[in-house]
């Protein structure tokens, strides 16, 4: 038999016909029935059998390893298989035989060259193609990856984990709808593949329909109960969806099955934290309820660090920040945790290299794009840094991109794009050595909270990009605003608190057109005399019961008027769990909530823009302050009152009011915040104080922008800073 016929004739274990020997041949079909039979010790037998008659029976060697690599003997299989190509280098299924035992030898990139070979072979091999696409995607190179999946299922469509494993990778991407099509085409074709339900589960919670997840989690439980991780992933949509006993209960049952289980253990602690208060009584009880459950989870993660590393970034305490109080102690407790598990001695520093030339500054972060961080703690910097002095890496850790993004990566002196393992991050990081690893912010994206967590560089730094402590004492400094702190902050962060000029940030405004928003009772403002507008545009999370009865009392002082709020949040039931915790703070004064409160989509950015035209105050979140949502409204010429807190997340809005020099608007008590928003409404009914007001906003307003003068602070700090550990 020639090797066409034999290569036409291999099955999917790469098993090839026999060759012309009578005796060979009989007993090589009995191992081969052995093999497919599962008898692996009588087929090894039989293999060695035939190798002792005929020493280059490819074959057999090739059979031979395959089954050593089934038995885990991986070393072994690497050397048989490879003589097997050595006397026979023309069959594609040696090939992907030897990737596939070198793979879980553990070198995946010779695996690939392995599988790239056997496509050479053969292009149709959909074991190849669907190897090749796994390995890639373990070696990180995603978009690679993708290719061989979609050749692979054009080879043989039917194949549910191949469209499951590409809807892995899509949505490792952040493509959540295209992943979740291939999860449903997974299920199509295997309607009881409890792992495609879970996948499909976990992208639509991320889509925001998490009653949507929670049904095919439940269904991947029903066909595999002991599925822990399934019931973590339900844990965590249940607690998105405000069924918080359901979510314990969830998490409950997965430390059944598995007692060490990360994200349960996590996802329990922070199952506590209230994504919307019910009262004030239930917003303040959360930060020592959490304390309480995060001293559980100390003491279970130091015993389990590889279980607790996987999962501790992935379920930082989001919600904490949006309680009140000093948060620096939980914050550090966590963050002492943090550092333990993933290995770093936080004062132990890499060394320094005595050498000539720029100081090496490392930007991580996973919102290099259009986003709120990166447009106003981070633009300015990479835009602005003084290149003869500074090297600009930038790692962004997400998959997600825009023209922000190829910006950077053109002003950059190196970028790298994930995703990427988090051991691939830090490895990539200490091979670049760093001087400076700047994260502008830490607590917003679960990669950049683990390596913030590392002591990778001999300095490292964090920003208000989250304005609260990073908690971590890996990390040396916060960069904040001497506009933004009062006189007692130093006490608010672990870190030393660096107060850079005016708000700490160096921006430029956001080139947006004005739209109409799309609402007919905002149309035509001038035909009639009309309520005053209010907005109150912060995500629904931000807002405390505490302050629930300012906005009423606000709405009952300045009638006839409105307060719009807008729906930023992907969760359905919040809004209306928000809506009815200030109805009741409504019916208090003696107000109907319906008649005073507007309720509307998050919309595209003209159209925002187009929407805060046609407003009259803009409202500060008392709880948790806006700064890039008042820094477009000073643009836009509205007047914004903030009520002034005791932390950073509460003078945000304060900060850039003092910058631009228009102070009238800070209020120091909640009675203070109620009158100066009630006059504010009264100036606005007079139109022409009304267009003076805006005129003077507008004019005061690009005194934010353009502070080349944070630049060269931040860049003397960081000089500093290294000074002291070190010549460079």
């Amino acid at each position: 038999m020639n090797r066409k016929q034999r290569r036409a004739q291999r099955n999917g274990n790469g098993v090839s016909a026999p060759r012309a020997n009578v005796v060979v041949d009989r007993l090589f079909v009995q191992a081969l029935a052995c093999h497919r039979d599962g008898n692996l010790a009588q087929a090894e037998r039989l293999y060695r059998d035939i190798l002792a008659m005929d020493p280059r029976h490819a074959d057999s060697l090739n059979l031979l390893g395959v089954v050593a690599s089934m038995t885990k003997r991986h070393a072994v299989a690497v050397d048989l298989i490879g003589q097997a190509i050595a006397i026979d280098g023309g069959i594609a299924a040696y090939h992907v035989n030897l990737g596939t035992a070198l793979k879980a030898r553990g070198a995946p990139a010779e695996a690939a060259d392995c599988f790239r070979r056997a496509i050479v072979l053969d292009a149709g091999a959909f074991d190849a193609h669907y190897n090749l696409a796994n390995t890639l995607r373990e070696l990180g190179r995603l978009d690679e990856s993708i290719v061989s999946y979609r050749k692979a299922i054009d080879l043989r469509p039917g194949i549910p984990e191949a469209h499951n494993n590409l809807g892995g990778v899509l949505k490792e991407l952040g493509h959540f709808e295209e992943a979740a099509g291939c999860f449903r085409r997974a299920l199509d074709r295997k309607p009881a593949y409890s792992i495609a339900h879970n996948n499909l589960g976990a992208a639509l919670r991320v889509l925001g329909r998490a009653p949507e997840a929670i049904v095919h989690y439940r269904r991947a439980i029903e066909l595999t109960p002991d599925y822990a991780d399934v019931y973590a992933n339900l844990g965590l949509a249940l607690y998105e969806a405000g069924k918080v006993d359901e979510a314990l209960a969830a998490y409950r049952r997965c430390l059944v099955i598995d007692p060490d289980h990360g994200l349960a253990r996590c996802g329990e602690a922070g199952a506590v934290l209230p994504i919307i208060a019910d009262t004030t009584v239930a917003s303040l009880g959360a930060v020592d309820s959490y304390a309480q459950k995060l001293a559980d989870l100390d003491g279970w993660a130091r015993r389990h660090p590889e279980s607790a590393g996987k999962a501790i970034g992935q379920f930082y305490p989001f919600y904490l920040g949006y309680r009140p109080g000093n948060l620096c102690s939980p914050l550090s407790r966590l963050g002492d945790l943090a550092a333990a598990i993933s290995g770093s001695v936080a004062d132990r520093r890499p060394i320094r290299r005595d050498r000539e030339g720029r100081i090496r500054l490392a930007i991580v972060s996973a919102h290099v794009r259009r986003h709120s961080v990166w447009d106003v703690n981070v633009r300015g910097l990479v835009d602005h840094l003084d290149r003869t002095r500074f090297e600009v890496t930038i790692y962004h850790t997400s998959a997600l991109t825009d023209d922000e993004t190829a910006w950077a990566k053109s002003r950059a002196d190196r970028f790298v794009q994930g995703p990427m393992p988090l051991e691939a991050w830090s490895r990539l990081i200490e091979d670049d050595r760093p001087d400076v690893l700047f994260y502008p912010e830490v607590g917003m994206d679960g990669p950049s909270y683990s390596l913030a967590a590392r002591r990778l560089a001999p300095l490292q730094a964090t920003s208000w990009g989250s304005p609260l402590t990073s908690g971590l004492p890996s990390i040396d400094l916060f960069f904040s605003g001497e506009a933004l702190e009062g006189p007692a902050a130093e006490s608010h962060y672990r870190e030393r608190l660096v107060r850079l000029p005016g708000t700490g940030v160096c921006t430029r405004p956001i080139p947006a057109s004005a739209e109409p928003p799309g609402f007919p009772e905002l149309e035509n403002d001038d035909a009639a005399p009309r309520p005053v507008r209010f907005l109150v545009c912060q995500a629904l999370f931000k807002f405390d019961p505490a302050h629930d009865r300012l906005f009423a009392k606000i709405a009952k002082r300045a009638q006839p008027c409105e307060i719009w709020l807008i729906d930023l949040f992907r969760y359905p039931w919040a809004g209306q769990k928000l809506l009815d915790r200030l109805a009741a703070a409504f019916h208090a004064e003696g107000l109907d909530a319906k008649a005073h409160l507007r309720m509307i989509p998050t919309l595209p950015r003209a159209k925002f823009h187009g929407l805060l035209d046609r407003m009259d105050v803009y409202l500060d979140c008392p709880a948790f302050s806006g700064y890039t949502t008042a820094w477009q409204a000073v643009h836009r010429g509205i007047p914004v009152v903030t009520l002034e807190g005791e932390f950073l997340r509460q003078r945000l809005a304060a900060g850039l009011l003092r910058q631009i020099g228009r102070t009238s608007t800070i209020a120091s008590t909640p009675e203070d915040y109620i009158s100066i928003a009630v006059r504010m409404a009264e100036d606005c009914r007079d139109p022409a104080a009304r267009a003076r007001t805006r005129d003077l906003l507008r004019n005061a307003a690009p005194s934010a922008d353009g502070r080349t003068d944070v630049v060269r602070a931040f860049e003397t700090r960081l000089i500093d800073e290294l000074s002291r550990l070190g010549p460079f």
